[in-house]
């Protein structure tokens, strides 16, 4: 893959992936792009803002990769479109594994997955294309992660879970093992599933609430 990288998107997240990227797989980015009517300054982070539409003209597929630095938004169908319309285009899909991620030497993955630090990603795990898993997240042993699914801070999967394509999963929430989420299956922070979910469902735990007439100082 080119050493030299462009990204998709002018993000507080797209900012701190110039920096894992340059800093942790010595790859240079050279510009960030965005569509044109989303442009309203010539330059992100020092660096300049290409259109997407003159990409193809101006970036050379064979010289850059690019990182599509796009995230849940639609449940991640944004995502799943820029990567593909960049392929078709010829570029190489970037991706970025966390030197402190922990990954089991037989793990299968496609490519353009993100994974940042202190995640464990276990036996025999697969992943398919454009995942996003975020620090601290937990794949148990055999877990089959479909396409441009999105994986909060702290995510935990159980054993031999099934997560199809285009998911969420909230910070911390808990997917037992041996279950399946369908397709664009949405689960809120916190959450606990048991179960098998279905296409497009909608799924969060109970929510905290105020204790009337309780002071913390007089409770530890």
């Amino acid at each position: 893959m080119a050493k030299k990288c462009v990204i998709f998107g002018t993000t507080n997240y797209t900012r701190m992936m110039r920096y894992n990227l340059e800093h942790y797989a010595g790859i240079e980015v050279v510009c960030y792009c965005v569509g044109e009517k989303y442009i309203d300054q010539p330059e992100y982070d020092g660096l300049p803002i290409v259109p997407y539409e003159q990409c193809a003209e101006r970036l050379a597929p064979s010289d850059y990769s690019f990182l599509v630095g796009l995230g849940y938004k639609k449940m991640n169908a944004p995502r799943r479109q820029i990567t593909r319309e960049l392929k078709e285009k010829g570029y190489a899909i970037q991706g970025f594994i966390h030197p402190r991620a922990c990954i089991a030497d037989n793990v299968e993955m496609g490519e353009g997955n993100i994974v940042l630090e202190n995640t464990v990603i276990s036996y025999k795990c697969v992943l398919g294309d454009g995942n996003i898993i975020w620090n601290g997240c937990n794949l148990s042993h055999e877990t089959h992660l479909g396409d441009y699914n999105y994986l909060s801070p702290g995510v935990t999967l159980g054993g031999e879970t099934q997560i199809k394509d285009q998911c969420f999963l909230g910070m911390n929430s808990v997917v037992r093992g041996k279950k399946v989420l369908a397709d664009k299956t949405l689960v809120g922070a916190m959450a606990f599933i048991n179960f098998g979910t279905e296409e497009n469902g909608v799924y969060v735990p109970p929510r905290s609430y105020l204790l009337e007439g309780k002071n913390s100082s007089e409770m530890i």
